[in-house]
């Protein structure tokens, strides 16, 4: 008894500190995608707020949102190989992934400190530094889409009424080759920049010549980026469809129509239905129209929300849930930005190097949801099989009363199926998400079920 009270006990301060450290986590993320919609506003009006940008107050506030990323992203990539851990020492494949995208952002990071060094001690930076951070984080983007994309296929091909799966395999396809003429269209735009930006450097967005190459990939970047949007929108309403009830009709509603409201202002610029007179009217349509896609991300973010709240706190696979709710709100503020416009100082930085790190919360979040969920069933046909040998064995055998039996079995199984777990573990480095509540009621279930058919 002494023994068990002291493991209860120190499983209870383990599930403090774990319930502590997601706290800190979502309010980390909160705080990012304010400090990202900041950088972004200011990123997609620098010509019009060019003298307040590289002013003192205007330094401090990039300043800023620098340390508040590079805390960030060392912060998330750390949570997500601790929440990992186990993952990343039995899959070879995801091992190399998140040291890639590790690397990746240490080689951001430095780019970033670097780039600050120099706007505070030469009052210039260099347009390498913008053109190292897109090229990096765009291929990161672009090899985790495609796995993305290969991954959700494979799905479907499995379980060809699975729709969401299809919308969403769809639309990562779309956001990889979006990612692709964006890189291509982004290095012809540099090649236009002076090597070096100062802060009388003037702040100009870059438009593709008509009937050329470059126009069309930028036309197919901006097409490719709505059929996305959309795409990621029908595979979300699906979703939440299932939890439509719980939510409340008008809720439900207002949650799909919301990101849509919100994406028009850029479809009624971009065909051209409306366009902002100069200075304050664009200041304010710009403003509002660079946080649309982040609309989306936070609509993807209660899905996976509201689905998470089915499984129990300490269950693994609700923090992979929420992982993948988190890596769709910091993807979708981090597509906003361009660095292309060579602002000083340059805002939009430290939201597109979150790019690739979005992509990679939301491979990760998927990836362990899904094999959670996967061996979740193998382990109840498991737990199934167990209940049905040892119920017809101890019944053929004539042992003891009903509920002697039910008790043996009950032992006997619960005893097999944590076994089985500790197995599924140590070959997948996943945990599944059953409790020994849930075992047991499961086996209780399974043995009515035996029962009613003797």
């Amino acid at each position: 008894m002494v023994k068990r009270s002291i493991l209860e006990s120190v499983q209870q301060q383990l599930q403090l500190i774990e319930s502590t450290t997601n706290k800190r986590f979502s309010i980390l993320i909160y705080v990012l995608i304010a400090t990202l919609s900041v950088d972004t506003m200011i990123n997609q009006v620098a010509d019009i707020l060019a003298p307040q940008s590289h002013s003192f107050w205007g330094i401090v506030l990039f300043v800023i949102i620098v340390f508040i990323s590079i805390y960030s992203q060392f912060f998330i990539l750390r949570f997500v190989k601790k929440k990992s851990s186990t993952v990343l020492s039995k899959v070879t494949t995801i091992k190399w992934i998140h040291k890639a995208v590790t690397i990746s952002q240490y080689m951001i990071t430095i780019i970033l400190v670097f780039t600050l060094l120099q706007i505070l001690l030469s009052d210039s930076y260099s347009t390498t530094s913008s053109v190292l951070v897109s090229i990096i984080t765009l291929v990161v983007n672009i090899v985790l889409m495609g796995i993305f994309t290969g991954i959700f296929l494979k799905w479907y091909k499995s379980n060809r009424n699975s729709i969401v799966v299809l919308m969403y395999s769809l639309s990562f396809a779309t956001v990889m080759i979006a990612s692709l003429a964006q890189l291509v269209v982004s290095m012809h735009n540099f090649s236009d920049k002076p090597p070096t930006i100062f802060p009388d450097t003037k702040v100009v967005y870059p438009e593709t010549e008509e009937n050329t190459i470059w126009r069309f990939f930028g036309k197919t970047y901006q097409y490719s980026d709505i059929i996305s949007f959309f795409l990621k929108w029908a595979g979300t309403a699906l979703l939440l469809y299932h939890y439509s009830k719980k939510i409340g009709r008008i809720k439900y509603w207002f949650l799909l129509c919301l990101p849509v409201a919100y994406f028009s202002t850029l479809l009624i610029y971009h065909f051209h239905i409306y366009e902002p007179q100069p200075n304050m009217e664009s200041l304010y349509f710009f403003m509002l129209a660079s946080l649309n896609t982040t609309s989306g991300g936070v609509l993807f973010y209660i899905s996976y929300r509201l689905a998470a709240k089915h499984f129990r706190k300490s269950s693994t696979i609700r923090d992979y849930l929420l992982m993948t709710g988190y890596g769709f709100m910091v993807f979708f503020s981090a597509s906003q930005a361009t660095l292309s416009a060579t602002a000083y100082p340059p805002f939009g930085f430290a939201t597109v190097s979150f790019y690739g790190l979005g992509s990679y919360l939301i491979l990760i979040g998927l990836y362990l949801s899904a094999l959670s969920v996967s061996e979740d069933d193998e382990l109840r046909d498991y737990i199934k099989k167990s209940t049905m040998q040892e119920s017809r064995f101890l019944h053929s055998i004539g042992s003891s009363s009903l509920a002697e039996r039910e008790r043996q079995v009950m032992n006997k199984v619960l005893s097999k199926a944590k076994e089985q777990q500790r197995l599924i573990t140590e070959s997948t480095g996943v945990y599944t998400s059953l409790s020994e509540e849930e075992i047991k009621e499961y086996v209780k279930n399974t043995e009515e079920k035996i029962e009613s058919q003797e």
